[in-house]
């Protein structure tokens, strides 16, 4: 193993993950060089590779089962996800990622002539017996733990749509506005909906403001609408105020 190989893996193994531009700089190589060594260690079964860099394997699938969030703070859940059910058109097409706050959403839905794309088998069982709603599966790789479908496949149809309203949510929102997930199955899949999504709709109860995880997902300044059932305070109530962001709670 070449000894630019055991520097990356060091540094996966120490913090988790590792950027393609951060690795060129410290090892003073091209980022052609840094993504090929990336890609060589992933096919070793070494790290996880991800869009911009890699994930330690531990750090790959370190989400919490649907059952035991589906269990977590379910009455503000239901509660926002309620107050953006109220935000959906006849014959929109709307993307829900596997979250449980995207279940709720799922339940709360009316009964009414639209598209949902989803790689959730939760979400597509909440919709299954409202017959003017018609429901595209992602397919992919089922997961067990999330009760979902990942993997290239379920990302290459994503790619292929448009998505009118795009509906996820996040392990946590951070006080600089930055919006996380644990793993990288959930953090892809949520990057894919929100390409596809013309309007982006994320929602989030109190437990998860002011929180940072593994993976960056996005800034807040890339949400349409963020829906939570409590305004956000301090330093994070100052940057949805810089970015004019609009916030709806129930």
């Amino acid at each position: 193993m070449k000894e630019r190989e055991r520097f990356i893996l060091e540094r996966v193994s120490k913090y988790g993950k590792v950027a393609v531009d951060q690795l060129s700089e410290e090892l003073m190589v091209s980022l052609e060089t840094i993504r090929r060594d990336l890609s060589k260690l992933d096919r070793k079964g070494l790290l996880h590779r991800t869009h911009g860099g890699a994930v330690c394997l531990k750090a790959q699938d370190l989400g919490r089962s649907f059952q035991n969030r589906q269990k977590s703070n379910s009455d503000a859940k239901r509660l926002v996800a309620e107050s953006a059910v109220e935000y959906i058109f006849e014959n929109a097409v709307i993307g829900l990622d596997a979250s449980t706050t995207s279940w709720y959403f799922a339940q709360a839905m009316p009964d009414i002539p639209c598209t949902v794309v989803t790689n959730a088998m939760h979400n597509i069982n909440a919709l299954a017996n409202k017959s003017n709603i018609r429901t595209i599966a992602t397919g992919g790789v089922y997961s067990v733990k999330y009760d979902a479908f990942y993997g290239p496949l379920s990302e290459q149809l994503l790619q292929r749509l448009h998505i009118d309203i795009g509906i996820f949510s996040c392990i946590g929102v951070d006080e600089g506005g930055s919006v996380w997930e644990s793993n990288e199955l959930n953090a892809s899949v949520k990057r894919k909906i929100m390409a596809a999504s013309e309007k982006k709709f994320l929602l989030v109860d109190n437990s998860k403001m002011g929180r940072k995880s593994l993976l960056k997902i996005c800034d807040l300044s890339q949400i349409d609408i963020l829906f939570c059932d409590q305004q956000p305070n301090g330093e994070l109530k100052v940057y949805c105020e810089q970015h004019n962001l609009l916030i709806i709670t129930p």
